[in-house]
């Protein structure tokens, strides 16, 4: 087996924490199939379902960079069951618009198919998270 094979579905979900935290989208895609599905929580502000990476970074990735200042998603724990990884995370940021920061617990869920991630769903403080971005 090669070494891409052996990596554990915990292994490939730190690497993209990791690589989140570099910048580094093309290692992201390679941990995420075509038609990845990332769910973001409804009551958030731009929170909905968003279909294939293109589209997460379009609405998600590209949106954090620009509305969010010193944006840490910092892993704590992460539980896996089979081909389901669940990670208890803090993220903070301070809003580029108000200047108001936010810190709040989160946990994102991922869901392999064939060794990479096939869904995406985020748990999170919406409103913590919404408060920040209000004037």
């Amino acid at each position: 087996m090669s070494e891409e094979t052996e990596k554990t579905n915990t292994e490939r979900v730190q690497e993209l924490y990791d690589s989140f935290a570099e910048g580094d989208f093309e290692a992201i895609r390679d941990i995420m199939r075509p038609d990845v599905e990332l769910h973001e929580p409804r009551g958030l502000v731009g929170g909905e379902t968003h279909h294939g990476f293109d589209e997460i970074v379009e609405n998600v990735f590209s949106r954090l960079g620009t509305e969010w200042e010193d944006v840490s998603v910092v892993p704590e724990q992460y539980l896996a069951d089979g081909e389901t990884v669940v990670v208890l995370l803090t993220w903070s940021g301070t809003s580029s618009k108000t200047g108001k920061s936010v810190e709040f617990p989160n946990a994102h869920v991922f869901d392999f198919e064939d060794m990479k991630i096939a869904q995406w769903r985020s748990y999170a403080d919406t409103a913590l998270f919404n408060a920040a971005l209000e004037d």
